[in-house]
């Protein structure tokens, strides 16, 4: 409204469909030039999003992931130098590697495979490149979701805890890496394999004391044919717990201390009801520590992965990629999926908080999140720590500067 208490004149847009920019900036000069825009601190200065629990009682995760933004499992963590450089990029407060499996998975370039796509749009060009290639053919703005058809690393869980060696180690040689950060590997396979998986990382960690190491289980993959997610079914998530249970169990004891025990976490899909997420909570209140006072033996959920059952066509009405089953249907993640994720986020904090054994579970929130704009909404629906893939693999370990920058 102008001084004279009049609205200003609307722009006819019937008459003309062309809006003279240069004439609106000077009507509104005088707004411009006086406003400033909102003071936000950097983000290593924000507070923690959970710092207390709703009756006010301190709140005591047992990960500490700070700055509270990190890659989750991904293609682009699948190499040696990949983990180096998110572990020596400044704004990462943790390192996860690429989900792996005890002797490796059988990885088929033809078969296992990743689109960047427009959220909102299914449809891609024919012919279009596979992989990072596939961003190119999109306005940086447009590529914001992705589709992927993998399975899982080819580098074995050993190959994974041997580059973790190799990045720490270095910094005895006196290079530039200086910090502590944990690295959380991403695993899977049977109950008893991720019981063998958590002894690999209890040894690891009992060797070298420099090491601080988590270990999440994934149970969420939606892409290998005939092997539904684990976490979607309540038999089988309980079976994982007490595998996890009884891992921890047995290496407290032959650790130096409580805190030197890898921490452990699951890696959940997406739920869209509630009985979902009841299940998980259930499951997960009764999975009960041996340690008197720890509350459940699981320290921390990532969610969510991605979405299964999607499916890109081309604009041959053909699918994008290629997949295990031959029908191009994979896991949806990225913008399309962000605000999904954040309803889960939200959904288990809240739910997480009713019982004095799970309030304590941290929430690394996955799921779109690109700029400083969705870390802050991840973090305000509950995460206490945002992590990062499709955007990872468009920018590369640049987008954790541009989140925390708010560029």
């Amino acid at each position: 409204m102008s001084e004279t208490g009049q609205f200003p004149k609307m722009i006819d847009l019937d008459a003309s469909r062309a809006i003279d920019l240069e004439a609106l900036k000077l009507q509104y000069a005088d707004k411009f030039a006086s406003y400033t825009p909102r003071d936000r601190p950097p983000l290593h200065q924000m507070p923690t999003t959970s710092t207390a629990l709703p009756d006010g009682r301190a709140r005591k995760y047992k990960l500490e992931i700070f700055p509270p933004l990190l890659n989750s499992s991904s293609p682009w963590a699948t190499t040696v130098e990949q983990i180096q450089e998110l572990y020596d990029c400044e704004f990462t407060g943790a390192v996860t590697t690429r989900t792996s499996l005890l002797e490796g998975f059988n990885h088929d370039p033809d078969v296992h495979q990743h689109v960047f796509f427009p959220a909102g749009q299914s449809a891609t060009r024919t012919g279009v490149p596979k992989g990072d290639e596939s961003a190119k053919t999109l306005p940086d703005a447009a590529a914001t979701s992705s589709l992927n058809t993998y399975g899982y690393s080819p580098h074995t869980l050993s190959e994974y805890l041997g580059f973790v060696n190799e990045i720490v180690g270095q910094r005895h040689l006196g290079t530039s890496t200086i910090r502590k950060k944990p690295f959380i590997i991403s695993v899977t396979g049977t109950p008893d394999e991720i019981a063998m998986s958590f002894a690999l990382l209890a040894n690891a960690a009992e060797m070298d004391e420099d090491l601080r190491l988590a270990m999440e289980v994934n149970l969420s993959c939606p892409n290998i044919d005939d092997k539904p997610p684990p976490a979607y079914d309540e038999a089988m998530l309980k079976e994982y717990l007490e595998a996890i249970s009884d891992s921890k169990s047995t290496y407290r004891g032959r650790m130096a201390g409580p805190d030197s025990v890898p921490k452990v976490g699951i890696k959940l899909p997406p739920y869209t009801w509630k009985g979902q997420f009841e299940m998980v909570v259930k499951c997960l209140v009764e999975a009960k520590s041996s340690e008197p006072g720890e509350g459940s033996v699981i320290d921390f959920i990532t969610c969510t992965n991605t979405l299964g059952s999607s499916l890109v066509l081309d604009d041959s009405l053909k699918p994008t990629l290629a997949s295990e089953a031959g029908t191009g249907i994979g896991g949806m993640a990225g913008a399309a999926i962000h605000p999904l994720s954040l309803g889960n986020v939200a959904t288990f904090r809240k739910m997480l908080d009713k019982h004095i054994d799970t309030e304590e579970i941290m929430i690394i929130g996955v799921g779109g999140v690109e700029d400083t704009a969705g870390f802050e909404r991840m973090r305000k629906a509950g995460a206490e720590a945002v992590a990062c893939a499709t955007a990872l693999g468009r920018h590369g370990v640049d987008v954790f500067s541009s989140i925390i920058k708010g560029e």
